[in-house]
């Protein structure tokens, strides 16, 4: 019982760490559910990996295949509250720690491991990946939590899908040599898998560069849009204020004439062509206000 513990143990880190890069995004209510769900399956897989060693035994091939396909319940429980092409990102960079921190275990394994079964190797190494992952969760923290671009940087198509299937497209490689029923493999490859973070952590930056890059690009377009609606908005403001004044102006005119005709009809004592006129000018202001 001890290794599916120990397993699961592990996976249940690795989830939590994957957590990460989404909780910034997720309400309360999603985050406790998930929560909830993963430390269900963690506990239920525990006696699901037990089963299997006893069915199968314990050895490396089951040992990997427990190890590598456990990350699908997992999966599909962060599928409720998440999106897909955000997952499938954070899925490889996680299994890109995961690598590392197995690949440190099994080459310090290597140094030792002369005269050891498979078994006794299987149990340090799960064991010393946990520990690893434990004492090493304070900067995996740090650096999960400002993982993820945003939300709009994955819906560039087709840029946000080549970035997020590239951590796992890169992985494959190394995932398919990993398959096998070699539990030590050589100093080559265990070197390449430390070389295979590094590589991912600049390509990570140069991610998070874009997507400011990006962003700092719509910033500066929207301002321009903004301003030059504005600019609109005062052009037609202007064009506005013209128009009524030279109605205002036309206006004044008109009362000006009107005044002059009333002034000599009154004059010449013709009150009645005055009181007519003025029944006439008013009768045209109520059609042209209709």
């Amino acid at each position: 019982m001890e290794l599916p513990i120990l397993i699961s143990s592990a996976q249940l880190i690795d989830t939590y760490i994957r957590w990460l890069a989404f909780s910034k995004q997720l309400p309360e209510k999603a985050s406790r559910s998930l929560s909830f769900n993963s430390f269900i399956w963690a506990v239920a897989s525990i006696f699901l990996y037990q089963f299997l060693f006893e069915r199968f035994g314990i050895n490396a091939t089951t040992y990997k295949s427990v190890v590598m396909l456990g990350w699908l319940p997992y999966f599909l429980i962060f599928m409720r509250h998440t999106r897909f092409i955000q997952q499938v990102f954070v899925l490889g960079m996680g299994t890109i720690l995961a690598l590392l921190q197995h690949t440190i275990c099994a080459t310090i394994l290597l140094v030792n491991s002369s005269g050891k079964s498979d078994l006794e190797l299987i149990m340090l190494e799960a064991f010393g990946y946990l520990l690893l992952f434990t004492i090493s969760l304070p900067i995996c923290k740090r650096y999960f939590v400002k993982l993820l671009p945003s939300v709009e940087f994955f819906e560039m198509r087709p840029i946000g899908i080549y970035v997020a299937v590239f951590p796992l497209v890169i992985l494959s490689s190394h995932l398919i040599r990993l398959a096998d029923g070699v539990f030590v493999h050589t100093w080559t490859e265990r070197l390449s898998r430390i070389y295979l973070p590094l590589v991912f952590f600049f390509f990570h930056r140069y991610i998070l560069n874009a997507v400011r890059n990006y962003y700092e690009m719509l910033r500066v377009e929207r301002n321009k849009m903004r301003i030059g609606a504005q600019l609109t908005e005062i052009k037609e403001y202007n064009e506005l204020i013209q128009a009524n004044q030279q109605k205002i102006t036309l206006m004044r005119h008109d009362l000006r004439h009107s005044y002059n005709i009333i002034g000599m009809m009154l004059d010449s004592g013709n009150i009645s062509a005055a009181l007519e006129y003025i029944r006439r000018q008013k009768a045209k202001l109520e059609q042209e206000n209709e």
